[in-house]
């Protein structure tokens, strides 16, 4: 097993998120506020930087319905004062050059970057909050059977299904999917999270899904937050069949489920052996929660492969700190006779914002590649 040690990461990220708040007062106060409020600015601002841990910590231990909407505010704080701050930035930036060439006064140029702040956060709160399309994309493999020519393999991952605002989106979500007629359905992993119970009516939802060859489905590294075990049978509960390290044969094809390999520890020889291991000549769909060790599954056979997790850095420019932990981040990957595709998920975590990385429910359609 590869162990992985995320400790200084989380450091580094609280560091981070500590500094945005410091950050985004120390321009409010260069422009709008006179200096004996000064301290009161820096201290709501440093209450508000605990407002979104704590009410991670309340929904997690106490959770109740009639605090949605102070988990919801909590949530999205995350995504606002990240996306002020990236917009001060670039106020910063800017006004260097305005300044140098006398383009724009300080105050005019403060203005327009609140406008455009309010502007970008409507953005980003429409792209949270709106239906995510489903995304047809032709997948053409050398070696496709023929009875497989044409099927249609629809992915939902990273729902964070865990509020009625969620339930009803992903409601929503299951009557477009249904609309596209996939042969099978695959959730590769984040489906839900704490806050949730097995009695909620996901299973009513999972129940309206239309797909002849059923739902599979592996767990995200948010189900062992959940708690794998109780996670597992919530997806037995909705009708999902969990594959966790195993496969399952279908008429057409096999299907070949991990656990989340960082939360499990998986080596890359632990993947490829799993493979090995589940091999038995038919297409083979990989399913796997985190984009990883695409090369060496490549290296063992020709497959499908389905991840999510990286939500496409869900709010810009936390983009580019995605892309430093993850190689294959967003799309589709041609690997040797492989094909891999990496989804930026269908809902939403923290923060009910997407900007620059809107979500998306892949349909991916199998053809036969031409000579």
């Amino acid at each position: 097993m590869k162990q992985h040690h995320f400790l200084p990461v989380f450091l580094t990220l609280i560091v981070f998120y500590l500094s945005l708040h410091f950050y985004a007062a120390r321009w409010l106060l260069k422009f709008y506020f006179p200096p004996q409020a000064a301290a009161w600015l820096r201290s709501a601002l440093l209450l508000l930087a605990f407002f979104s841990p704590f009410t991670m910590y309340l929904k997690r231990h106490y959770h109740s319905p009639l605090l949605e909407p102070l988990y919801t505010a909590g949530y999205a704080w995350m995504g606002v004062i990240l996306i002020a701050a990236f917009v001060f930035a670039c106020s910063d930036l800017a006004g260097f050059f305005t300044r140098r060439y006398h383009l724009l006064e300080d105050r005019r140029l403060a203005q327009l970057t609140l406008a455009a702040l309010c502007l970008v956060l409507a953005s980003a709160f429409y792209g949270g909050f709106k239906i995510p399309p489903i995304k047809e994309i032709s997948v053409p493999f050398k070696d496709l059977p023929p009875e497989l020519e044409g099927y249609r393999i629809a992915q939902i991952s990273d729902m964070h299904i865990d509020s009625a605002r969620k339930l009803r989106q992903f409601g929503k979500i299951v009557h477009e999917l249904n609309a596209a007629r996939p042969d099978l359905v695959l959730v590769t992993g984040d489906f839900i999270d704490p806050g949730l119970t097995c009695q909620d009516a996901v299973g009513r939802e999972t129940a309206e899904i239309k797909s002849p060859d059923g739902i599979y489905g592996v767990p995200g590294n948010h189900e062992y937050y959940y708690g794998l075990e109780e996670a597992m049978g919530c997806y037995r509960a909705f009708g999902i069949k969990p594959l966790h390290n195993e496969s399952a044969d279908l008429k057409k094809l096999r299907l070949v489920g991990f656990g989340d390999i960082h939360t499990e520890n998986l080596s890359e020889a632990d993947a490829t052996a799993l493979l090995k291991k589940h091999k038995d000549g038919k297409f083979t769909v990989i399913m796997t929660h985190q984009p990883l060790y695409y090369q060496a599954m490549a290296g063992t056979g020709n497959y499908l492969g389905l991840s999510g997790h990286t939500h496409r850095g869900q709010i810009f420019p936390f983009n580019l700190l995605t892309r430093l932990f993850y190689r294959y981040f967003y799309g589709l990957y041609r690997i040797n006779g492989s094909a891999f595709y990496v989804t930026s998920g269908a809902g939403s975590w923290g923060p009910p914002l997407r900007w620059l990385a809107p979500a998306e429910v892949p349909l991916l359609i199998l053809k036969k590649q031409l000579p």
